[in-house]
């Protein structure tokens, strides 16, 4: 997981550990366009597979849901509680929670200063994949809305300055009635504060796990990487959104290759898009994109 500091002026990492044990606490991290620093070892309370977005009005990080082993190490649980803070101090979150759930998406609203969530997959895997809005609030999490895009899991959302508006793309369905069959989405949705809108099914190929992060140089939505539909193939393509179309933009040179679920997190001070990691198989390279081109970052 990973987010923008605006008042450490650095991209932030936290966690890591591919089955983390409810007696952990994650460890913090931030990018110094050279190399990873150990912020803390004492962040939030161990998780995978969660959101985490800074909320700028209150001037802290947030995280919430996620997985991880539990204590005894028998059974993997999926998890509720939302935590605030950062990058030194952590704390658990007041008010309502809304339910376990993980591979989910958040992200900051910064024209109605509102931390967004959408969808993911609840504990109970049988259950129907939740298509609901959810935004935080001094009283906990509250619910906004329950129409626009299908249920889905491993989706993607951005903030879209120029279009001061939230980007959707993709993702995956549940499983369907035989338990494998699941429909790959492809549409884009954009978010408006109080209802979403369909604005394109046309542009990257359907896919899931993929990461998006908005580009403030280039005022354009990014979107990288990710697990096709077809057979889970692995993607390695790079696209951007205008608020009208998605345009591919051709790699040339080294580039990060596939990646599922990697952090991208846009670097404010720098002017470079930061990407770490994979969740699947083990990558711990960083690589940095310039508007031009991918560089990987060698300590």
């Amino acid at each position: 997981m990973g987010y923008y500091d605006p008042a450490l002026r650095r991209v932030v990492l936290v966690g890591g550990a591919d089955q983390p044990r409810a007696a952990g606490r994650d460890r913090v991290w931030s990018w110094s366009g050279r190399h990873w620093e150990t912020v803390t070892d004492s962040g939030p309370a161990a998780r995978s597979t969660a959101a985490i977005a800074y909320d700028m009005r209150r001037q802290l990080a947030v995280t919430t849901g996620g997985g991880r082993r539990t204590p005894n190490d028998s059974s993997f649980e999926v998890i509720a509680d939302t935590w605030e803070g950062g990058p030194t101090s952590w704390r658990r979150g007041s008010g309502a929670e809304l339910g376990a759930r993980d591979h989910h998406a958040m992200v900051y609203d910064e024209a109605r200063n509102a931390l967004i969530l959408f969808g993911g997959i609840p504990a109970r895997r049988s259950d129907p994949w939740p298509g609901d809005t959810w935004e935080r609030r001094p009283e906990g999490w509250v619910r906004v809305a329950t129409d626009g895009p299908t249920g889905r899991g491993r989706t993607a959302l951005a903030w879209d300055d120029a279009r001061r508006e939230v980007v959707l793309f993709g993702g995956v369905s549940a499983p369907g009635a035989d338990g494998r069959t699941q429909t790959f989405f492809n549409d884009t949705w954009t978010w408006n504060g109080t209802a979403w809108r369909k604005v394109a099914d046309e542009g990257p190929p359907a896919r899931y796990a993929h990461a998006m992060v908005y580009d403030e140089r280039a005022r354009v939505v990014l979107l990288y990487s990710g697990a096709a539909a077809h057979r889970g193939a692995p993607l390695t393509d790079m696209w951007q959104w205008d608020g009208r179309r998605w345009t591919e933009i051709r790699l040339t040179g080294p580039t990060p290759g596939y990646r599922y679920q990697p952090v991208m997190v846009y670097d404010r001070a720098r002017g470079r898009t930061v990407l770490y990691g994979t969740v699947d198989g083990v990558k711990d390279d960083t690589w940095e994109w310039d508007g031009q081109r991918w560089t990987e970052v060698v300590p």
